[in-house]
C-alpha cells in the first residue's frame, strides 16, 4: 500500500490480517490514518472489535448429541 492512498477497500481486505500485527507496521499506519477520516470503515472495525468480544465471552451451547452430529454433518466437520 505504498505511495497509495488507502480506500475503504483496501482496509476491508486487510483489517483481520493486521490483527496479530504490529501495530507500528506501515500498512497499519496506513490504515489508522484512513480509519481517522473514514466513519464507514471505522463503524466496520468496532463492529468487528464487538463481535470478536461476544464470541469469546459467551459460553458455547451445549447441544444433544443427536443434533451436534447432525450439525457438523452438515457442516462436514468431524464431530
Amino acid at each position: 500500500m505504498k505511495n497509495k492512498t488507502v480506500r475503504c477497500h483496501d482496509v476491508l481486505n486487510h483489517i483481520c490480517e493486521e490483527l496479530d500485527t504490529k501495530l507500528t507496521s506501515a500498512k497499519c499506519r496506513e490504515l489508522k490514518r484512513h480509519l481517522e477520516k473514514c466513519p464507514n470503515c471505522t463503524a466496520y472495525l468496532d463492529s468487528l472489535r464487538k463481535t470478536i468480544t461476544l464470541y469469546s465471552t459467551t459460553p458455547k451451547p451445549r447441544l444433544p448429541g443427536k443434533v451436534r452430529k447432525e450439525l457438523f454433518a452438515v457442516l462436514k466437520l468431524k464431530a
